[in-house]
């Protein structure tokens, strides 16, 4: 089950940033952030009406989702807006590789995460390598724009920001639910997104929203519907289950599919090494998942203490 979340997810994730190239054409980098962030928030709360969850009334709940929605959330989404109109999709699909490096990385800084052997640190250089093959080489697709190099900065900031948010994202899950988690932090990060859109657009530029080209819009809403508002609920349950680090490894498939989505919408030629990439990066997820063995159940509770 859990490699089966993990394929949907990537297959999710793997085309958002064509929607997000596509939604860039007519949203700037807050508009874009905002649209996308309330849309999700929106479909996510109509899911947890129709279960009947009851929101979370602890404070420490709250400041918890509060942390993972600027991490995870306010954090990328802005600054893959902004990279949006710097670099390509797939160069901001490959700087997503490196999710599940950082994931590792902070789990073991802060004693969180789960136990890892070398043959799961195998499985994490496999994908990485089958990442850089793919695309070409470890910097993107070649672009060679005078903003490229910062456009993938701040995408691999925004990775940063993911796996960050992971980590804080699973004892959430286990006290509230991967539904509630997501609902919370998703209608946190819009109300947040939606202050910052008031400040520099003044209450005019919500209409300017709705009034974008059909196409952009569009994007904007399948973006928030699914490779936002689906995209996290599933990512917080795999994260629930099978540990933060082993939900990253969707990030080694999203620039294979990036790559695919950027070929299919954009023309863009797919060279032989992507195929040699894509199998190295398969090898990877499984190799890592059948490694890692059972999750660590090391983790801060909600309340700041930590749990087992």
């Amino acid at each position: 089950m859990a490699y089966f979340e993990l394929a949907f997810l990537s297959l999710l994730w793997g085309f958002s940033f064509l929607l997000i190239k596509i939604a860039s054409q007519a949203f700037d980098w807050i508009g874009y952030a905002f649209g996308r962030a309330t849309v999700a928030a929106l479909a996510l709360a109509a899911f947890a009406l129709a279960r009947r969850a009851p929101w979370p009334r602890s404070a420490a709940v709250w400041r918890r989702m509060a942390a993972m929605s600027l991490t995870g959330q306010v954090g990328p989404f802005l600054l893959f807006g902004v990279a949006a109109h710097m670099i390509s999709s797939s160069d901001m699909a490959l700087m997503m590789g490196s999710a599940p490096i950082f994931t590792f990385v902070l789990a073991r800084m802060f004693g969180l995460g789960e136990v890892w052997n070398a043959r799961a640190a195998a499985g994490l250089a496999l994908g990485l390598a089958g990442v850089a093959v793919s695309l070409g080489s470890p910097f993107g697709g070649g672009d060679a724009s005078p903003h490229a190099g910062l456009g993938r900065a701040l995408a691999l900031v925004g990775a940063l920001g993911y796996a960050g948010s992971a980590l804080l994202s699973r004892p959430v899950s286990r006290e509230i639910g991967a539904a509630m988690a997501a609902t919370g932090s998703m209608a946190i990060s819009a109300a947040l997104l939606g202050l910052g859109q008031l400040f520099t657009g003044g209450p005019s530029s919500f209409v300017g929203l709705a009034a974008a080209p059909t196409g952009p819009l569009a994007a904007l809403i399948a973006l928030g519907l699914f490779n936002t508002g689906l995209a996290y609920f599933v990512y917080f349950r795999l994260i629930e289950t099978a540990g933060a680090t082993f939900a990253a490894l969707n990030n080694y498939v999203v620039p294979c599919l990036g790559l695919i989505a950027g070929s299919a919408a954009l023309g863009e030629p797919i060279r032989p090494a992507a195929w040699v990439g894509l199998a190295g990066v398969l090898a990877g997820v499984a190799l890592t998942g059948a490694a890692a063995g059972p999750a660590r159940t090391i983790a801060i509770s909600a309340d700041g203490a930590k749990i087992r």
